[in-house]
Parts: structure tokens; sequence; C-alpha cells
């Protein structure tokens, strides 16, 4: 038979265990190591948006996926900034609202980049002739990217897309 003090120790170890694990499991969850930082330029070539759009219209367009970095040619001057291709991407995007000179769509985008696939989501209104910057949400992704989620920006200007994202895993 178990002593009652000794049981009295195991409830409240037990109960003192089973309080702690939600709040142990969300501290490893946000840990810095988890996070990854893109930041990409797209350089459209191939887009199919209509020139008047209206309500229901949709459209593909495919980018070139570019990410920026410094190439250093001597110790003593700064590095050049130089473009380096990393991948590829498109979005599946439709007209849900139009009104004036602005569009609202709603659009699926695929970035295919080296070590996985990233799908990201958003709802942005704009004006098509002119740049904008938005909120976009990741929702999922392939490879190293499984089990990624997060959010980031998306600017629209004319044929490139820069995408700044905050990748969490």
């Amino acid at each position: 038979m178990i002593k009652s003090a000794v049981r009295g120790v195991v409830v409240t170890a037990l109960t003192t265990t089973l309080a702690l694990l939600p709040t142990l499991a969300q501290a490893e969850e946000t840990g810095q190591d988890d996070n990854e930082r893109l930041r990409l330029t797209g350089v459209t070539w191939l887009d199919t948006t209509p020139e008047s759009i209206e309500v229901g219209d949709s459209w593909a367009t495919r980018l070139q996926l570019y990410t920026e970095k410094t190439k250093k040619t001597d110790k003593k001057q700064p590095g050049k900034k130089q473009l380096q291709y990393v991948g590829d991407g498109g979005s599946e995007c439709g007209a849900v609202r139009v009104h004036k000179n602005h569009v609202t769509t709603q659009c699926e985008r695929t970035l295919r980049l080296k070590q996985g696939t990233l799908t990201l989501s958003d709802m942005i209104t704009y004006n098509p002739k002119a740049g904008v910057t938005a909120k976009t949400g990741i929702i999922g992704g392939t490879g190293k990217y499984l089990s990624a989620y997060g959010e980031g920006s998306i600017t629209l200007k004319g044929r490139y897309v820069h995408i700044d994202l905050l990748v969490e895993e």
C-alpha cells in the first residue's frame, strides 16, 4: 500500500506536470530557431489579367523568383548586390469586387523553391494601374516548409512582385 504522504506527492507532481504541458509546448513552438525570413523578388513572365476587369474574371500569372545576395569582391570594399535565381511561382486570382478604378481580388500563390513549396493566400483591394503593398498569409507548403505557417507582405508594382515573409514552422 502507498502511504498517504507519498500518494500526495505523486498527485501533486502529476497535476503540476499536466498543468505545465500546454505552456511548455507553446514556448517551444514560438522559438526563434523555427522562423525563417524570406525576401523574394518575382519577375512576371506570363500574365493573363484582362484589360477591363469585371466581377467573376480570373487570371493567372507566372513568375521567376530571385533573392538578393551580396557578392564580396574585396575585403576593404562593401560587396556588390546581385539577384540570384531561387525558383519560380505563380498565382491564380479572381475578381470579387470592382468599384470605379479599384478591384478586390482573392489570390492563391505558390512559390516553388529548391527546398520546397510555399502556398500563400490573400485578398487585396488595389488600383491595377498603380502599385500596392498588402498582407498575405502562408497557408501551407511541402518539403522543408511542410508545416509552415505565418504571414508577410506582398508588393505588386508593374511586372515586379516583392514578397517578404516570416515563415514559422
